[in-house]
C-alpha cells in the first residue's frame, strides 16, 4: 500500500537535509495534499490514488520538458517542475479561491527546498 501523501510529507519535513530525490518527493506529496484539501473544499472527492496519479503524471510531463530526469533533478530543476505542474493544475485560480492553502503549499515547497542538498 502506498504511503499518505500527508505522512510522506511529515516525514520530509521532519528531516534535517533532503536530497534530490526525498525534496522532489516532499513536493509532490504537497502537491497532492494541496489539491485533496482544494477538492474537499470545492465539494468534489477524487481519491489520493486519483490526484497522486495526475500530480506524477504532470511531473514526469514536466520534467520531461526541461530535459531533467525524474530520478535525478537539482534543486534549480525542482524549482521550474514546481512551477510548471502549478501552471497545470491552474494555480491561479487556487490562489484566488484558496489563497491560504496556496500559501501553505508555497511556504511547504519553501522550507523542502530549505533542506536540500542534494
Amino acid at each position: 500500500m502506498i504511503q499518505p501523501a500527508k505522512e510522506i510529507l511529515r516525514e520530509k519535513l521532519s528531516k534535517r537535509v533532503l536530497s534530490n530525490k526525498t525534496t522532489r518527493e516532499g513536493m509532490l506529496a504537497s502537491f497532492i495534499v494541496t489539491m485533496m484539501k482544494y477538492y474537499t473544499r470545492k465539494g468534489t472527492n477524487p481519491s489520493e490514488d486519483e490526484v497522486r496519479k495526475t500530480i506524477y503524471d504532470y511531473a514526469g510531463e514536466a520534467f520531461t520538458s526541461i530535459n531533467v530526469d525524474f530520478e535525478f533533478p537539482n534543486l534549480e530543476d525542482l524549482k521550474r517542475v514546481k512551477a510548471l505542474i502549478e501552471e497545470r493544475l491552474g494555480a491561479s485560480s487556487l490562489k484566488e479561491d484558496a489563497p491560504e492553502i496556496f500559501s501553505e503549499h508555497e511556504r511547504i515547497c519553501n522550507v523542502l527546498f530549505g533542506k536540500y542538498e542534494g
